[in-house]
């Protein structure tokens, strides 16, 4: 966890009275602009009263199921390629366009930046919807259905600049700032901001303005949506946004962790959402922990169960003790996976996705990208064991491992 940097508010104001910022980042914005202020270390802990009071304000806000999709990067002569699947079954399509970085899957959108360019698809169907001129590189990027919110580091790696975009490529609102800021999340005028590994700021897209801010114990550089809920997590830990979340600063908001356990390759479950990842996957990407925090209820993760890969090994390990419950051998390296309801999808470097059980290891499908990856992302939100067995009747499950 990042201590909080001192305040540079005089620095800043000089960068923005020069307009170097801009100008290194070529940002076409057709939005409103904000600069500071709600990225203050020096705010006073106000004990959770603000941050609970806009729960109560946010609470029954219907928060869209996003796409469930497999997408992998293909190396090419030029501009590398883009394949996507739909998990629940569907065509598969590609999309070519050079990466400086991963592509982030968020909501129902597949975003990428290459070459001085910002660009978003359709997730379930590879359909560009807009590109727009943008300089940095990509952290990661939020997305609820209508407005998409996109987290970059400038090229000189000393600012964050975030923007939120519409489906119909108009930026709504760009946010510039000293602070870290990691992977947003959105829901309809509101952005949440995880900064400096600690803090998530609740941003007004309207006003732009600082609406409340969470103060978390535990590492946070990523917000996300899963299960119609909204969650900060980062390391190993993930805390979902509910009436219990005014209790984060003192350590009882409601936070699910994966135990510990001695693991070849030392995997984690969330890489720090304030780094760039490579269009290439790395050693780190093989050796990886898959969960899902529970989207209701008692914090935790579902079906007690989370996966561990190394390399072409995937194990089953048990939420609550960290026994090993099964494991399987693969056919090439995993590079990328999701836990969803029931199971989990891993993605490997020969374009295949296998679906398991997640009780006792059983291979329960597979789809496929139809090509070798060099790297993969793979997003389940809606996606069940259940609908996955109604749209693939008679085929057997095959036995993964021991119980």
């Amino acid at each position: 966890m990042r201590p909080p940097r001192p305040p540079r508010a005089a620095a800043r104001a000089l960068l923005l009275a020069a307009g170097a910022a801009l100008a290194a980042l070529s940002v076409a914005c057709g939005g409103g602009q904000t600069q500071g202020e709600a990225f203050d270390p020096r705010w006073k802990d106000d004990g959770g009263a603000g941050i609970a009071a806009f729960q109560r304000r946010f609470a029954g806000r219907p928060i869209p199921l996003g796409a469930d999709v497999a997408v992998g990067v293909v190396a090419g002569t030029g501009a590398r390629q883009l394949v996507g699947v739909p998990l629940g079954g569907g065509p598969a399509w590609t999309f070519e366009h050079p990466l400086d970085a991963r592509p982030a899957v968020a909501g129902s959108v597949v975003v990428g930046l290459g070459q001085g360019e910002l660009f978003a698809l359709d997730a379930r169907t590879g359909e560009l919807l807009w590109t727009r001129r943008a300089g940095g590189r990509l952290r990661g990027a939020g997305d609820d259905g209508e407005t998409t919110v996109v987290s970059l580091v400038s090229t000189t790696g000393t600012m964050s600049v975030v923007l939120a975009i519409g489906h119909d490529g108009m930026v709504q609102r760009q946010i510039e700032d000293d602070a870290d800021i990691g992977v947003p999340a959105v829901v309809g005028r509101y952005a949440f901001l995880p900064w400096q590994g600690r803090y998530v700021t609740v941003f007004d897209l309207q006003t732009g303005r600082e609406a409340a801010r969470a103060l978390l114990r535990t590492e946070v550089s990523r917000a996300f949506l899963l299960g119609g809920a909204v969650f900060f997590g980062g390391g190993s830990a993930a805390t979902r946004f509910d009436a219990a979340i005014g209790l984060g600063a003192a350590g009882r908001a409601s936070t699910a962790r994966l135990p510990t356990r001695e693991l070849p390759g030392a995997p984690i479950w969330m890489s720090d959402g304030t780094e760039v990842l490579a269009p290439v996957a790395s050693a780190e990407d093989r050796a990886r922990l898959y969960a899902r925090p529970r989207a209701s209820g008692p914090p935790g993760i579902e079906a007690e169960r989370f996966v561990a890969t190394y390399y072409r090994a995937a194990v089953g390990i048990n939420a609550r003790t960290g026994a090993l419950a099964w494991a399987h051998a693969g056919e090439a390296d995993f590079l990328g996976g999701a836990a969803y309801t029931g199971g989990f999808a891993l993605c490997d470097a020969r374009g295949g996705i296998t679906f398991f059980d997640a009780q006792g290891g059983a291979v329960t499908g597979r789809a496929s990208l139809d090509r070798p990856v060099q790297a993969c992302v793979v997003h389940a939100d809606g996606l069940t064991a259940a609908a996955l067995a109604a749209r693939r009747p008679g085929r057997p499950a095959t036995p993964a491992g021991p119980p």
